[in-house]
């Protein structure tokens, strides 16, 4: 399995391609301008099968449309975020002065749906907190005895931070449970590939996250 991170908009939202052994993809939340996309898939052979929203928010898809019609992979969001991709108010777009509307997803997900795709297979975690509909996506190539530890956790949870909680439908307590339910109970050799900035592991932010170490339960 291949994970490749680019971050394709000003607000630094990173998007995800991961490949298994198929010549099939998944691109994670195509957050800004494609053509990096397309650029990497073409010099990598590889063929989209599906576009997966860690949650609706603008900075998160406003390359969705654009990739959807290239590509003609399904979209999948979760059941709680679908409205966000046809309401540029609830994607909070409106309020950035260039609306961004797409067409519905194909796909709702819920929390423990498993997907087998591109020669991936895809857990879903709904870790609601910074969106009502925010999942976490566990991905492992099919057909391997040995599974990497790897978690794609979009706005949940960073390296060193944890996601912002004062947009609509947003809560503290909620993204701390959703971390401590979901999230914690991961080794902590497990890869975070998060929303923004750079990767980490589940022992550092374990140990290092401010709002996570003092946590009652989570030490």
């Amino acid at each position: 399995m291949r994970v490749e991170r680019l971050v394709i908009n000003e607000m630094g939202t990173n998007c995800y391609i991961v490949s298994g052994g198929d010549g099939g993809a998944v691109v994670i939340d195509p957050g800004g301008s494609i053509e990096p996309i397309e650029e990497y898939l073409q010099k990598r052979g590889l063929v989209v099968r599906a576009i997966l929203l860690t949650h609706g928010h603008a900075d998160h898809l406003m390359g969705l449309e654009a990739l959807r019609e290239r590509t003609g992979a399904p979209v999948y969001v979760h059941e709680a975020d679908a409205e966000m991709l046809t309401d540029p108010a609830k994607n909070l777009s409106a309020f950035m002065g260039r609306p961004v509307v797409c067409r519905p997803a194909e796909h709702r997900l819920k929390d423990g749906d498993v997907l087998e795709i591109g020669g991936l297979m895809v857990k879903v975690l709904h870790t609601p907190g910074h969106t009502p509909g925010g999942v976490c996506l566990d991905i492992a190539p099919q057909g391997v005895s040995i599974r990497p530890k790897v978690v794609f956790t979009g706005d949940t949870l960073f390296a060193g931070s944890i996601g912002r909680t004062d947009f609509p439908g947003g809560s503290y307590e909620v993204l701390l449970a959703s971390i401590r339910k979901s999230l914690l109970p991961y080794e902590d050799d497990t890869v975070i590939y998060p929303g923004h900035e750079e990767d980490s592991t589940i022992g550092d932010e374990r140990r290092y996250n401010p709002f996570l170490r003092d946590e009652e339960g989570v030490r």
